[in-house]
């Protein structure tokens, strides 16, 4: 065997060897880029839906305690509580974050049971509001990190 037989033999060793560990290396990073997506494009389902969940448990619960004569009462009770379990189920129970919103949830859901109508319920829809808003920017900012790749 001649040196450029060996010479020739070696490229296409080499070639074969850069083709397969760019191909290794191309499948791995299409699988990693398909979980980051499929994973940020369900947290920004959960986001949504739990902005929306919370907003529409805020509106009820505010239509509860205005109208003193609303005829639809049972049907509102019913639509607070079945929008307070979603929201409580969107929920990390071992998140200290997340469990200040369900205290916050569960403690509307306590005043409105007792007709308290006083300023306590408005201000704690408020604070419900708002720790939402500062739990869904947490949330967006960590989708964010996530989808550039960067570990949260």
């Amino acid at each position: 065997m001649e040196a450029k037989d060996l010479i020739a033999i070696t490229g296409i060793v080499v070639t074969f060897v850069v083709s397969s560990a760019n191909l290794g290396y191309s499948l791995w990073s299409n699988k990693r880029a398909f979980f980051v997506n499929t994973v940020t494009t369900s947290r920004l389902k959960w986001i949504d839906s739990l902005r929306d969940k919370v907003s529409e448990f805020i509106a009820v619960t505010t239509r509860l305690i205005s109208p003193p004569g609303e005829k639809n009462i049972g049907a509102l009770l019913l639509q607070r509580d079945t929008l307070l379990h979603q929201i409580v189920l969107h929920l990390n129970p071992d998140d200290p974050e997340d469990q200040k919103m369900k205290m916050l949830v569960d403690h509307v859901r306590e005043l409105t049971d007792h007709g308290d109508v006083s300023k306590e319920l408005p201000d704690e829809l408020v604070k419900l509001r708002d720790a939402t808003g500062e739990y869904l920017k947490k949330e967006w900012d960590r989708v964010k990190k996530e989808s550039t790749g960067k570990q949260p």
